[in-house]
């Protein structure tokens, strides 16, 4: 029994140390992040994570541990020896033993003292109580501003523009100018071309993007974000929320992908990391059918090992060297497609370089960056000399900012964008609503359907603003403070909506 009671306690404060360099880790790591996203990742279903990340916090927390051991180490042995007394009385000299026993209540009462300090800390660090007394306060922008898509008309062109969309990991145009090796140096120098030459929506009158705003601003919650014109809201409920678990995915939404069903389209989704994490499976197979092509699927059908695995799983050039092969047989069928494919390369911390490219520089995010940047060209490439290209709309953007907060302090810009490019779409282009334009990626749900020529009355669909249009999108009509303050507060609207089943969605041209 005294067995067990060392070894317990010697966990628990393994574990309270574990949990005191958790924070930190992450601030350092990450820079500002939302306490959502931690919590997301708790609620969703997590098969298929890059496990490397939990060496890093490992190797990160290291001294900590090893400092916190050796205070706990003195202060036991400290404890342990018994100090002798030497006092007279009546004359006669005595020695007394002074014996420490620890009790029940003491040690209970030092354990709590020892959370309830970690909780103040790691509240500091990320804010939780700000994020629970945001979701105690309930709002009203979802009544004010969502555009069920079930409730508007969405006329799609007889002859229907076929789509490729290509989400890039982490990938910011402020690559263009970044401090590498004491020279500042352009790491996407072709994204860049590509973005120039084409359609660029910016929030500035150069080369630009959109900004972050709450929940949305990690893969999952971005990918919600640009396929149905919301955030990722998880709300403090006395029901259990499902994203991903027991197949369940918001199921009140109604999506691009289930748009473009209703339209017609066959949708697919490439990507080299394991579906499953995150809930990306079940978001994308119940709200559009989506044929998955990850990982699991590039092991069952032996295109690479059972046991490969390379940073993520599956390194880029390799989904694009199967996208290849399979798009050509799906643009073969007599039907529109939607392909959207999530590279992972330039995934924080470091990311991973591709075999075939040169390591230019000393910093290895540097390297993937510019490594992704030629292959996605050379894809890009690949798809403007197919026959289907001529009527086909290739969109590519990015996720969110990169996490590497280190990485992204050298570029010179403290103002980040994040990248789009929009090529060959078919509708005509007013180009003054291109440029200088404040808008987040839910604004890209209802853009992407226009720029495949759809019709969209109104131009709003979800909290999302065609940027086609001459319509204000929310950021422009109350600025990021007031827009972050709105996403952030309890939303009834959203829980009893988009959590629940709904009425089968009318989403075919109407």
């Amino acid at each position: 029994m005294k067995r067990f009671v060392k070894w317990a306690n010697i966990v628990f404060w393994v574990g309270l140390v574990g949990l005191f360099v958790l924070p930190l880790y992450l601030i350092d790591s990450s820079g500002e992040m939302d306490f959502e996203q931690i919590l997301y990742v708790m609620v969703s279903k997590g098969d298929g994570a890059n496990y490397t990340m939990f060496f890093d916090y490992l190797w990160f927390g290291l001294p900590y541990f090893i400092g916190f051991g050796l205070l706990f180490w003195v202060g036991y042995t400290l404890t342990k020896k018994q100090p002798k007394l030497s006092f007279e009385r009546f004359g006669k000299k005595i020695e007394k033993v002074v014996t420490f026993k620890p009790t029940l209540k003491k040690a209970v009462l030092s354990a709590l003292a020892a959370v309830l300090a970690l909780g103040s800390f790691a509240n500091y660090k990320l804010n939780i109580w700000g994020y629970v007394s945001e979701r105690l306060n309930p709002g009203s922008l979802y009544e004010t501003y969502y555009v069920d898509p079930n409730d508007v008309s969405i006329q799609f062109p007889q002859e229907k523009q076929n789509l490729i969309y290509i989400v890039l990991e982490s990938m910011n145009t402020n690559f263009t100018s970044i401090e590498i090796d004491d020279e500042i140096v352009n790491l996407i120098p072709n994204l860049e071309t590509l973005a120039n030459d084409n359609i660029n929506f910016s929030s500035s009158y150069g080369f630009g993007g959109h900004v972050h705003a709450r929940g949305l601003t990690w893969t999952a919650a971005s990918l919600v974000g640009q396929t149905s014109g919301v955030p990722l809201q998880i709300p403090i409920t006395s029901e259990p929320t499902s994203f991903g678990m027991n197949g369940e995915y918001l199921p009140g939404l109604t999506t691009l992908g289930e748009i473009l069903q209703g339209n017609g389209y066959s949708n697919y989704f490439f990507m080299g990391s394991n579906a499953d994490f995150a809930g990306r499976r079940q978001y994308f197979e119940t709200h559009g059918n989506y044929e998955i092509y990850d990982l699991s699927y590039m092991k069952e059908i032996g295109y690479i090992p059972e046991d490969y695995n390379v940073f993520w799983g599956m390194e880029d050039s390799k989904m694009f060297d199967y996208a290849k092969d399979r798009i050509l047989e799906i643009a073969s069928n007599d039907e529109p497609f939607n392909i959207t494919m999530l590279t992972v390369d330039s995934h924080f911390m470091d990311g991973y370089t591709d075999a075939s490219c040169k390591t230019e520089y000393s910093v290895d995010y540097a390297n993937a960056f510019a490594c992704s940047d030629s292959m996605v060209r050379e894809f890009v490439t690949w798809i403007q000399n197919q026959d289907f290209y001529k009527d086909t709309t290739v969109i590519l953007v990015g996720d969110h900012n990169s996490m590497n907060n280190d990485f992204m302090q050298r570029t010179t810009s403290d103002q980040y964008a994040i990248y789009n490019a929009f090529l060959n779409v078919n509708r005509e282009v007013d180009e003054t609503r291109i440029k200088n334009r404040d808008y987040t990626v839910m604004d890209l749900f209802p853009t992407t359907l226009s720029a495949l020529g759809a019709t969209i009355e109104g131009d709003v669909l979800g909290l999302g603003v065609n940027l086609f249009s001459k319509e204000e999108t929310l950021l422009e009509r109350l600025g990021t403070d007031l827009l972050d303050e709105e996403l952030a507060k309890k939303s009834y609207y959203y829980e009893n909506h988009f959590f629940k089943e709904r009425e089968p969605a009318r989403t075919g041209t109407h």
